[in-house]
């Protein structure tokens, strides 16, 4: 993708564990442009987050990351911590599963907003609790000013979730990185902060990387998905081909086991056999186990991601396409 804001090459994750080294994320390559929101997708333990978490600095201390994460032209990978410390919280921007665990208890919900301002951009401490309540009001926290006095357990999980959202925005960085954004809401509450994340992005011209396993979010709110498993990219499209014409089993596999509202002759939710799985290389492709389809050759080559219609790629033996 020419004039990428994000470019990720070959990029692996690996941790080292007692019994040996488990592999996360085994040669992902994706581009994301200005503006656009990708959708990753896939099972528990495919490696979603852990792409976010590489690209942000922030594996766990027996975790590396290989390859290459060309944000803004430079390789987030190779930037030591003080420069990277200069990007993130700037121009990129990350929200996390459970606000509850990401927000500090101890300090009020505006001055934590501030703080971001404060540092990155240099603003007087007045100045950056006026604009933490301006974001807090944009993002419909009702009574801004009196709520950015109040401690995060003063909040709802919904409202919650709308402060990491305004701490995420409030430097209007270039990229947004967001880990499940809405997993511990209902339903009600999930589509409010979708439709806020999406109009905030649009507004500021942010990219959004979306992590998630839920492919009614990804439908709500997407220009492009990548489905995950085994640490690898199974498929890739914008969201409406993925849904119309999906090309790899695993993909048709989800797609299958998603609920529908349609009529009283819908049919039982579709389920994949076996169990997701998760550690060690792969020589073929990793979903051979639980492919229903499997040929000889996908327990003994990896079958490369090849495009089937512009902007479309699989990695499937049974594709058919031309390498």
């Amino acid at each position: 993708m020419t004039g990428s804001l994000l470019s990720i090459r070959d990029l692996g994750v690996r941790f080292r564990l007692p019994q040996g080294e488990a592999v996360a994320v085994d040669g992902v390559s994706l581009d994301l442009a200005a503006g656009e929101v990708l959708g990753i997708v896939g099972e528990s333990g495919s490696g979603k987050s852990q792409i976010l978490y590489a690209m942000m600095g922030l594996l766990a201390a027996n975790g590396r990351a290989t390859g290459q994460v060309l944000f803004e032209g430079q390789d987030l990978l190779a930037l030591p911590p003080d420069r990277l410390d200069r990007v993130r919280g700037d121009r990129l921007s990350m929200i996390f599963q459970d606000p509850m665990t990401s927000l500090n208890p101890y300090m009020r919900v505006g001055d934590q907003l501030a703080e971001g301002l404060i540092v990155h951009k240099g603003l007087s401490r007045t100045e950056a609790r006026a604009e933490a309540v301006r974001m807090l009001d944009r993002v419909r926290i009702p009574d801004a000013a009196a709520r950015a006095r109040r401690y995060p357990h003063e909040f709802s999980g919904g409202m919650r979730q709308r402060v990491m959202i305004a701490m995420a925005l409030l430097a209007r960085p270039k990229l947004l990185l967001a880990d499940e954004p809405t997993t511990a809401l209902d339903v009600t509450i999930q589509a409010q902060v979708l439709d806020l994340m999406a109009e905030l992005g649009r507004e500021t011209g942010t990219a959004i990387i979306l992590v998630t396993h839920d492919l009614g979010v990804v439908a709500r709110l997407c220009d492009r998905v990548a489905v995950l498993y085994g640490g690898r990219v199974m498929e890739e499209a914008p969201a409406e081909t993925l849904f119309d014409t999906p090309a790899h089993p695993y993909t048709r596999g989800l797609l299958a086991a998603m609920p529908r509202l349609e009529t009283a002759l819908t049919p039982r939710l579709g389920t994949i056999p076996g169990t997701p799985r998760s550690g060690g290389t792969v020589t073929g492709c990793p979903f051979v186990d639980r492919c229903e389809a499997r040929l000889p050759v996908c327990s003994t080559d990896r079958p490369p991601l090849r495009d089937l219609t512009p902007g479309h790629r699989a990695a499937c033996h049974l594709t058919g396409a031309a390498p």
